[in-house]
């Protein structure tokens, strides 16, 4: 029968023990094989299956690698060959930054370095950056293309300048009108002028001293141009051929002063100081076909809304912005009710201002856009939607508002001022950002009228002078180079005269 293993180890102890007594520097070995053969007796059983120690002893060791590191199992040998693969090949360049020799050029350079600094490197700040980017120029390719520069209007100054001795400082007034064939109307106490923007050419188109009309009171070009309406202290409105020079007609029929006028096609608004606002159809006879009677004190400002011909904003001394929709041959007041009394009601009315709203505009990107500005207590302009009198924005300015006008090229507004600042500011619309405001006049800005192409701002105040602002650019310039408005580079760049 075979031994069992306790009484082969036993047997093989006797052993080891009796040639350990003869040879005492085997004793050692003889130890260590000991040691191996009761471990290998451990692990082996009868059955030769493995054992559950030496599983146990497996998990453990697997369970020690996997926490060290889950994707590299041995990582000191893995740096260790990526050092001996890699070491021999690095390329050992100087340091970027040298602090003892200087410093290196490769320190965020793009291309050339920058100029040295100079006492003029502020006031010379282009020519600089065209050095710094010149090598750059020469590959189209990269080159980026550049923004418009920023307009600065703080230090805009007039094209051109005129006297006018006896332009009345009055608010009520509007003695200023352009027409789209560039002719512009001022009137001056008595007395009407017509100036050539073109040629600059002036005359004088009629004496009201002559007729016993007083002094003029407002002006309006038809929009074709061709007629020129005048209101005067008399309360009546005279009409003129522009060509001819000749006077067409007189309309009476208002009780007071005729302060503001407007055109739409062949009918003619008209509002007094009576609070009423007439309107004229100048083709015919009776020329009043309306009245309509929504002020309570003198109106100030008539606006036609463009492209259309029946609505009609209006503002007044009574500080109302009204809305009207008047239907050319049917207005809202047939001849009946006016034989009976009966009055015509605006669209809407608004009260919103605090002073007398004398500047009105309509918006030519937005026809349903309105914007009313008031007097000296209230400093405000709103905007209005036409067709349902909501009030969409205001803007709170400094000085009074005496005249606005949007602009054809830009989503801009532009407002004129009187006391105190008699300044011209521009505000974008509809973010309301202030683009730039500059001192206009030494007294009230009260007349204002745009070029007919919409980039020059002419402006009359009680500083007796008319000054013309270069305030936009046109988008589409005439071939063979850009022509002045006003004809200022034909005269040799002359910008200063007389209306008179």
């Amino acid at each position: 029968m075979p031994s069992s293993p306790q009484s082969l180890t036993a047997e093989l102890s006797k052993l080891t023990l009796s040639r350990d007594e003869h040879h005492p520097s085997r004793s050692s070995s003889a130890d260590s094989l000991r040691r191996e053969n009761t471990r290998t007796m451990d692990v082996v059983g009868r059955s030769g299956d493995t054992s559950v120690s030496q599983i146990s002893e497996t998990k453990r060791e697997t369970k020690k690698v996997s926490e060290a590191d889950r994707f590299v199992p041995n990582r000191a040998a893995l740096e260790a060959n990526n050092t001996l693969e890699h070491d021999g090949s690095i390329d050992r360049d100087a340091p970027l930054l040298n602090t003892e020799g200087g410093s290196s050029k490769r320190i965020l350079a793009f291309a050339e370095p920058p100029p040295a600094s100079s006492a003029s490197v502020h006031t010379d700040i282009r020519l600089n950056l065209a050095r710094s980017t010149g090598s750059r120029s020469a590959n189209p390719a990269s080159t980026k293309p550049q923004a418009n520069p920023k307009r600065n209007l703080s230090k805009l100054k007039p094209d051109r300048v005129l006297d006018a001795p006896g332009l009345v400082d009055d608010f009520y007034y509007n003695l200023l009108s352009w027409s789209s064939t560039n002719l512009l109307a001022v009137g001056i106490g008595a007395r009407v002028f017509v100036w050539n923007a073109d040629d600059g050419s002036v005359k004088e188109l009629c004496n009201g001293e002559d007729q016993g009309c007083g002094d003029v009171q407002s002006l309006k070009w038809s929009e074709d141009g061709s007629y020129l309406a005048t209101g005067w202290a008399d309360s009546t409105i005279q009409i003129y051929d522009i060509e001819s020079g000749k006077r067409l007609r007189k309309m009476a029929g208002h009780l007071a002063r005729v302060g503001t006028l407007s055109w739409s096609q062949h009918v003619l608004a008209s509002g007094s100081k009576s609070g009423q606002i007439h309107m004229h159809d100048v083709r015919i006879q009776q020329h009043k076909v309306d009245e309509l009677n929504g002020h309570a004190s003198e109106v100030t400002g008539l606006a036609w809304k463009p492209q259309e011909s029946f609505s009609l904003a209006s503002g007044g001394n009574d500080n109302v912005v009204n809305c009207w929709d008047w239907r050319v041959g049917t207005g809202t007041s047939s001849a009946a009710d006016l034989a009976q009394g009966r009055k015509s009601e605006p669209r809407w009315s608004k009260r919103n201002h605090e002073a007398a709203v004398k500047a009105l505009a309509w918006c030519p990107w937005t026809p349903s856009l309105l914007a009313s500005g008031g007097g000296t207590g209230d400093h405000t302009i709103h905007f209005w939607q036409s067709a349902t009198g909501a009030r969409l924005n205001s803007i709170k300015l400094d000085s009074q508002v005496t005249g606005l006008h949007f602009s054809h090229h830009t989503r801009e507004i532009l407002s004129t001022h009187g006391f105190p600042e008699n300044n011209i500011q521009v505000h974008s619309y509809p973010s309301l950002a202030n683009v730039g405001a500059w001192p206009a006049h030494d007294a009230r800005v009260l007349h204002s009228g745009l070029s007919p192409d919409g980039t020059i701002l002419a402006t009359g105040a009680g500083d007796e002078a008319l000054k013309f602002w270069k305030v936009w650019e046109s988008k589409a310039a005439p071939a063979g180079g850009k022509k002045s408005t006003m004809g200022i580079l034909e005269r040799g760049g002359q910008k200063s005269g007389n209306i008179r």
